[in-house]
């Protein structure tokens, strides 16, 4: 027993709660990378707030300042976001309705401005609060003396460096997530789709009428529509079916009736009706035995095609042809196997998408009470080939049905190409989304290294100057700066592996043609996060080869 909301969202769930995570992991990305810039932000202030002190200023009054500040600067981070938000709204407009299963409105109302105005507050708050702490500890004598301009060199540098290397980990986990995701699409999105796709229009019409409520009238609709559609110029062949490829078949019972493998109970298959060129249109390779022909009326022999993967799954090392299944009361015979077409797995083991066992029958052998259930779940596709362009091919399609019945409309015409993109909307749109918000933690991840190499050489200006006029080369002096960085990333990057280790387990279902901890997505993460630190760290460690030493010690 679920609830009904339970129900009605468990498609998306866990898809939206792990992209939360990954939202909720570049936010704290950001806001420890903001606390190390407030950080170093202190220590530069080291003599504004001694002399403050020395005026009289208690601590409790420096603590309220910079809380105050970095309070402030989070409202207008929000205030930002929210503006740069109204415009991810309209793209996630884009990516989702084919994506998630949302039918509300999906709008920046009172209540995202609410919540994002709270995350604001509470982000300045917790992560203003620490270097607020440590700029309100210092000695006024020791801050007001000779040195000190030099005080904030001599602070502790750990905190802002754990830091650093923290917000790299964090980095590793969602670059992880994202190349495991984008992995999965590209696998999809490269499996055969077992027929050729090109040059079909396809296009959906509802028979859930009065006048279609028997076999007989449903196949001389399509029939007379078939007859019409290939006089069109251009148009090779033409057929109708009850699903598409890349979709959801309609799942049915049958039972093996002899062979080798007998079934007293019922198994499940994906079950298709089709008219005689179906084969041909989407060009299925026959494998063996044969296909429907127009002798396979409603009063010949019932007959039925399988698929390669229906055989491998229920007659192995069984003859398929000959072989005769059965259900409610029916006795087909298979007299083919084709080649498997991808489709939406819907049963089995939750695969986007599988070459399914699949059952074809012609459309002239399904009775009545067949017809009227399975209209009122699906409506037959109408699929044509032709070399002709794709507008004038619709508009034949539109006037030839027209013909036949002008109170029939079509719902709408794709291509196969846009059936099959649709296909992987979701995840497209997970892929998308969390790739987007990896590459914003490894840029907040770089900038982070950025600022603390940038400040590690102001704050060693008189050091690194006394160490070129004993000798030092350039070189060696860079060296020393810009080394720390490149240690605290291959920290951050070890330690986020092993969290990344445990975090990929979360994306077990939907990780699809790669194993969730594939070594192959963490070493070119690894690689990649300390290639940018490196570089994010030698950059402004560039500064050191315009010292001169002697301008140095003087200004010092």
């Amino acid at each position: 027993l679920i609830s009904f909301q339970r129900g009605l969202t468990e498609d998306v769930r866990q898809p939206l709660l792990i992209l939360w995570a990954a939202v909720g992991l570049v936010l704290l990305i950001g806001c420890v990378n903001i606390a190390g810039l407030l950080l170093a932000r202190a220590a530069g202030r080291t003599r504004e707030m001694a002399t403050r002190m020395a005026l009289g200023s208690g601590r409790a009054a420096l603590i309220r300042q910079m809380m105050a500040e970095s309070v402030v600067l989070g409202l207008c981070g929000g205030a930002a976001g929210a503006a740069l938000g109204w415009l991810g709204v309209k793209a996630l407009k884009v990516l989702m309705p084919d994506s998630l299963n949302v039918w509300q409105a999906v709008e920046l109302d009172w209540r995202v401005l609410a919540a994002t105005a709270c995350a604001s507050i509470a982000a300045g708050v917790l992560f203003g609060l620490y270097p607020a702490l440590a700029a309100s500890r210092l000695e006024i004598r020791a801050a007001l003396g000779e040195a000190g301009r030099a005080v904030a060199g001599g602070r502790n540098p750990w905190p802002r460096r754990l830091l650093v290397a923290s917000e790299v980990a964090l980095g590793v986990v969602l670059l992880v997530g994202a190349g495991l995701l984008i992995r999965t699409f590209a696998h999809l999105r490269g499996l055969n789709p077992g027929f050729d796709a090109h040059n079909v229009i396809t296009a959906q019409l509802s028979v859930q009428d009065a006048r279609y409520a028997t076999s007989q009238s449903v196949n001389r609709l399509f029939e007379q529509g078939l007859a019409r559609m290939r006089e069109l110029p251009g148009v090779e062949s033409a057929a109708v079916t009850i699903s598409l490829p890349y979709e959801r078949a309609l799942n049915s019972g049958f039972r093996r009736l002899d062979g080798r493998h007998v079934d007293t109970e019922s198994q499940i298959t994906n079950m298709f009706y089709i008219t005689p060129e179906f084969f041909r249109v989407l060009r299925i390779p026959l494998l063996r035995g044969r296909v429907f022909t127009d002798a396979d009326s409603s009063t010949a022999a019932p007959v039925v095609v399988v698929s390669e993967a229906f055989v491998k799954m229920y007659m192995p090392g069984d003859d398929p042809l000959g072989r005769h299944l059965g259900g409610d009361g029916d006795r087909f015979e298979i007299v083919g196997v084709v080649g498997d077409i991808q489709q939406k797995s819907g049963w089995g083991d939750g695969r986007p998408l599988a070459a399914m066992p699949d059952i074809y029958m012609p459309a002239t052998q399904v009775d009545d009470k067949f017809v009227q259930l399975v209209h009122t779940w699906f409506s037959p596709s109408w699929i044509v080939r032709s070399t002709a362009l794709a507008q004038g091919v619709i508009a034949g399609m539109q006037r030839a049905l027209e013909s036949v019945d002008p109170q029939l409309p079509f719902a709408g015409f794709h291509s196969m190409e846009e059936v099959r993109y649709r296909s992987l909307a979701q995840e497209r749109f997970q892929a998308v989304l969390l790739g987007a918000l990896a590459g914003l933690a490894l840029l907040l991840a770089a900038v982070g290294i950025y600022g603390l190499i940038a400040n590690s050489v102001a704050e060693r200006t008189r050091e690194l100057g006394i160490r070129l006029a004993l000798g030092a080369t350039v070189p060696q002096a860079m060296r020393s700066v810009a080394l720390p960085g490149v240690a605290l990333a291959l920290a951050g990057v070890l330690v986020g592996s092993v969290l990344a280790g445990f975090a990929s387990q979360l994306l077990r279902h939907l990780v699809w043609g790669v194993r969730p901890g594939d070594p192959l997505t963490f070493v070119a993460v690894g690689l990649g996060l300390l290639a940018v630190a490196a570089a994010a760290s030698f950059l402004p460690a560039l500064r050191v080869a315009r010292l001169n030493p002697a301008e140095t010690l003087r200004q010092e």
